[in-house]
């Protein structure tokens, strides 16, 4: 559960920089929500698992 909170906070950290550096709105919203598809599917730690 925290791993996806970790996930949504860096998907949005990545969309509000996307936005300062003048990139359109459209371009930071995929960044985000790639972001956050890597992010959950792999419990919000980034790639590969923890613990195996």
């Amino acid at each position: 559960m925290i791993g996806i909170l970790i996930a949504i906070l860096l998907a949005a950290l990545v969309y509000w920089i996307c936005l300062v550096l003048g990139l359109p709105a459209i371009v930071a919203i995929i960044a985000a929500v790639l972001v956050l598809i890597s992010g959950v599917g792999t419990g919000g730690y980034g790639y590969g698992r923890r613990g195996v």
